[in-house]
This record gives C-alpha cells, structure tokens and sequence, in this order.
C-alpha cells in the first residue's frame, strides 16, 4: 500500500470465519484512535453500553468501568457474531471523528481488501449496519461496494427500515439478511428523534429525556437480540 495510507489498526487481526453466522459491519474507528480497547466501537464504548440495556445484564465491562476485551470476544463467540470494517486504508495524518469527515478518495484502495473472499467463504446468515444514511456510512459504503463488485443494486437503508429489515443478497446460493441498527452514538440523537419508526414508537408522547435510548434498546432487542440468540 502507498506510504500515504495508514492500514485498520485490527481489522485483519479478525477475520469473517466459517463458523461465523451473523456479522455486523462498521466503517473505520475515528482517528487518530484513541479508545482504551484496541477493537471495534471501543472509542466511546456506546455501542456495548447499549447491548447491556438490551440484555439487561452486566456483560462486557469491568468494575471500573472499562470494557473488558476478553469478555467481549468471549460473548461474540458464544453467539457466532464477528464484527469488521468496511474501510481498510484511510489517510495519512487526516484526522476524523466522525463518518462524514472520514475521506475517501480511492475506493479500490481504501475498501475492505478481505470482505469479498471473507463473505464468500463464510457461513454468514445476517449481516448487521450500525450506521445506514447514504454516503460514508458503513451500509452506504457497503451499498456501493456491493454494487461494484456484483452488479446489483440494493435499497437505501431507509427502505430497508421500512420493510422490517427483510432485505436479502444472495451470495453463493445462500440468503443473507440485513439488518439496519440505529447507531448507538450521541449525536446520532437528533436524526433517530426525527424518524419515522421513532415517531411512531413514540406515539403522541411527549419526547422526554431518555425516549431516544429506550426506543434503540427496543430496536435492538427486536433486530438484533432476537436474531442472534
């Protein structure tokens, strides 16, 4: 690779295996990386914070707080769930935060150089978004990559959501759900208090604090643990 990109700090070190059955894709950590826990979503934590509400239980950090990786990859085993990243290179010194700064300027170069040859060789029944607008997010990504690599279109994650998550790609003669997951960020707040299923999640309720996140443990619970468990 050309001495201006810096390779995923861990995406080879976890690789889509054959007894994989359900994957959920993401799109780079923010760099440079910063997190406490060399792996994925270990920046913020937010996104293993929101499965423990889901599960209602103590699963993934220590007493002090802190996420434990052992446990972590421990519990994904248990479930045969992997995670990886649509995003392999990503710039020298270009710092980002957030997907939307995150720059792609050679998509050959830059995309998971594994994820074809993982997926084709894997077990995969489901796959999991934890981000879906268009774009760079990691269904955007994936979206364009499909497209590229097998000629076929696929629906916006929007519509996906609109139909209960029952969109397929068949691949290898095998039938491979996705999955749109509401980010567990922060900011991703304002977009979730504005969209469809929210509001009708929430009904004539006023918004409260705390709607938001027990709106994406419901979510959770309906496409995610109920699937995997």
């Amino acid at each position: 690779m050309k001495d201006n990109y810096v390779e995923h700090p861990w995406l080879k070190d976890y690789p889509i295996l054959p007894e994989h059955k359900h994957l959920i894709i993401g799109t780079h950590p923010p760099m440079p990386y910063s997190g406490c826990m060399p792996f994925y979503y270990g920046n913020m934590n937010e996104f293993w914070r929101l499965l423990e509400e889901t599960y209602n239980e103590k699963l993934f950090f220590n007493s002090n707080g802190t996420p434990d990786l052992d446990k972590i990859l421990l519990w994904l085993e248990s479930k045969n769930l992997t995670i990886t990243d649509m995003v392999h290179y990503t710039l020298k010194d270009k710092k980002f935060s957030t997907d939307k700064d995150m720059i792609i300027e050679n998509e050959a170069c830059q995309i998971n150089q594994s994820l074809k040859t993982w997926l084709e060789n894997s077990n995969i029944e489901t796959i999991f978004f934890t981000s879906f607008s268009q774009g760079k997010s990691a269904f955007g990504l994936f979206k364009k990559w499909y497209k590229k690599t097998y000629s076929k279109r696929l629906l916006v994650g929007k519509d996906i959501i609109a139909k209960e998550n029952s969109e397929y790609i068949v691949l290898n003669g095998r039938r491979i759900r996705l999955i749109m997951l509401y980010s567990p960020s922060p900011i991703a707040r304002l977009g979730i208090s504005k969209s469809h299923p929210f509001l009708k999640w929430k009904g004539n309720k006023k918004l409260e604090k705390g709607m938001i996140d027990a709106f994406r443990v419901n979510w959770y619970r309906e496409f995610f643990r109920s699937i995997i468990d």
